[in-house]
């Protein structure tokens, strides 16, 4: 899905679309998805803009097992 590789830039700040804003959305619902993918349990702020998988622990989703199966994980959340 196109949402889950590029979200682009082109727009100010507080733009509806195409913003920093909905890039950084959007990035943190790919972090969340991967998560839940993983087996975790999301709780807290579930519609927290700030939710990170970081490019060192996962590129992709994978691997994630080990950090979230079975666990409950506070959003909003940094790995």
């Amino acid at each position: 899905r196109r949402e889950d590789e590029f979200a682009p830039v082109k727009n100010p700040p507080g733009s509806d679309v195409d913003s920093p804003d909905t890039a950084r959305r959007l990035f943190s619902n790919v972090a969340k998805k991967w998560m839940r993918e993983a087996g975790a349990t999301l709780l807290g702020d579930l519609e927290s803009d700030q939710c990170e998988v970081g490019p060192m622990t996962s590129y992709g989703g994978e691997g994630l097992e080990k950090l979230a199966k079975g666990k409950e994980v506070a959003c909003p959340f940094s790995v």
